[in-house]
């Protein structure tokens, strides 16, 4: 058999073809859509991995399906592309681990990430140098960032607006931003939940599958990079009124149905749906936070009081509503929970008859901790003004330094081991809980804080400087805030 002229050839990466010269090509996705006349010969090469001859000098770049270890036609040894390892995937906002069916040890959703992160060259940043690249920014919106194997054989990064449920997948080699269509069925639905209580999870596959909050139930959303395309089934029917998380071995997530009930809807590894939980009553929850889960026990912070999914000794889970104690109203604003060394998470509030912050562990408001003033919070980690500490945000440290009291660090994620963590320093000339309900544009530096050295990397200035999302791909760390002009980054160690 002519191996250059046998057609088309089905692998697991797609359906690949070689004409008459021997040139190869993708023309389906593993998922069975046509590629997009869009994407270049060049974004393949890279989205797919695929090997190549050894470059001759002057000679096109020829690309071979990744499966390939020789050309089919001369046996020629084929090179493997340097980035072949597909990295873990990036889950936003702050880069959870994905979905799985091996139990995460620690909570789940507060600001820590699933992978180590440190700069490279870390001792020559500078506040004031330029990133070590950037992108261009996608159209306007609001963006979380996706980075996974989207029906590609290395990792795709994707762009997505939940507001606008607009998605964009980023073409590696053209350099530009491209939408993705719905391939057949219903489009993906918006979600109108603040972002800083927006979260999602990832099912990583070779077309991973997104799980997103929308006004139309839990989206099951799998991309598919190749053919710009995606399919979408909802879950639930109803609107989801807070962001899903991963517990006890599924995703769940609160709806509210039309009568006003809240139903938890739940889906497993495989995105199978299990029993809805229903609470009794109708509560008024307020404004939802970020959920969290530990052990036994999931919690929606709100407003009104702690909406609570509890693993039960028969092993089904119970879901419950208790406000707040009187005079207590949470501050969602300066953070994540803090997860004590006991595991217990403790949500900031303030008692609005003795003038002062408490804070209240989730699950059990009997305990409760007053402080002189609120901390900034990822988790592990708080902020006294710039200063980071791993105790406890009631006590204050012995020999207490307000040196750096006119400046504060809000601290945007941990990385995934050791000590380090990657925050936004501000000034903070009015007190700290005005300057972050205000809509002035302020200056402010990224910063990464380990147990060496705060090291400023980054300068820039824009109104709520706090809402940079970071996100990794491609071996760097990159910045996004909707206002600025491009998406900087900056390379990791490997």
């Amino acid at each position: 058999m002519d191996l250059k002229t046998s057609g088309d050839w089905p692998l697991p990466s797609g359906v690949w073809q070689v004409d008459d010269a021997g040139v190869w090509s993708l023309q389906r996705s593993a998922d069975g859509q046509n590629v997009s006349p869009l994407l270049s010969h060049a974004d393949i090469g890279k989205l797919m991995h695929a090997r190549r001859l050894p470059a001759a000098a002057g000679a096109p770049v020829r690309h071979f399906p990744p499966e390939f270890a020789f050309d089919p036609a001369t046996g020629t040894a084929l090179q493997v592309p340097p980035d072949a390892a597909a990295p873990p995937p990036w889950v936003p906002p702050y880069g959870a681990y994905p979905v799985s069916d091996s139990p995460v040890s620690g909570p789940a959703g507060l600001r820590q990430a699933s992978v180590a992160l440190t700069l490279a060259d870390q001792r020559t940043r500078e506040e004031h140098a330029q990133a070590d690249a950037s992108l261009p920014m996608p159209p306007p919106g609001e963006y979380e960032f996706f980075n996974a194997q989207f029906g590609t054989s290395g990792a795709a990064l994707l762009a997505l607006d939940p507001r606008k449920a607009a998605l964009h997948a980023w073409l590696p080699a053209s350099k530009r931003w491209l939408a993705l269509e719905p391939e057949y069925g219903g489009l993906l639905a918006e979600s109108d939940i603040d972002h800083a209580a927006w979260r999602a999870e990832l099912v990583p596959d070779f077309n991973s599958v997104l799980v997103l909050p929308t006004s139309h139930g839990l989206a099951c959303i799998r991309p598919d990079v190749p053919s710009l395309t995606y399919v979408v089934e909802h879950v639930g029917g109803a609107p989801c009124v807070a962001a899903p998380i991963w517990f006890q071995n599924r995703v769940w997530a609160p709806l509210r149905d039309d009568d006003g009930h809240i139903r938890f809807v739940n889906l497993d590894a495989q995105q199978q749906p299990g029993s809805d939980v229903l609470l009794d009553g109708v509560p008024d929850l307020g404004a939802i936070g970020a959920p969290v889960a530990y052990n036994r026990m999931a919690v929606w912070p709100c407003a009104h009081g702690q909406l609570r999914l509890q693993l039960q000794p028969d092993g089904n889970v119970a879901a419950s509503f208790t406000p707040w104690p009187a005079g207590l109203v949470p501050h969602f604003e300066f953070g994540s929970p803090y997860v004590s060394r006991d595991g217990g998470l403790w949500q900031l509030c303030f008692e609005r008859g003795r003038g002062t912050y408490v804070y209240v562990k989730l699950g059990a408001q009997s305990e409760q901790a007053d402080a002189l003033a609120p901390r900034l919070c990822s988790g592990s980690f708080n902020y006294r003004f710039a200063t980071k500490l791993k105790t406890a945000p009631w006590e204050e440290p012995e020999h207490g330094d307000d040196g750096g009291k006119n400046q504060a660090v809000m601290p945007l994620l941990e990385s995934g081991e050791g000590n380090s963590v990657f925050g936004v320093k501000f000034a903070t000339s009015a007190g700290l809980s005005s300057v972050l309900r205000s809509n002035e544009r302020l200056a402010a530096q990224l910063v990464q804080d380990d147990t060496l050295r705060e090291t400023v990397f980054h300068t820039f200035a824009v109104s709520e400087p706090w809402r940079v999302r970071l996100f990794v791909s491609e071996g760097m760390l990159w910045a996004y805030h909707p206002l600025l002009s491009r998406i900087d980054g900056w390379t990791l160690q490997a």
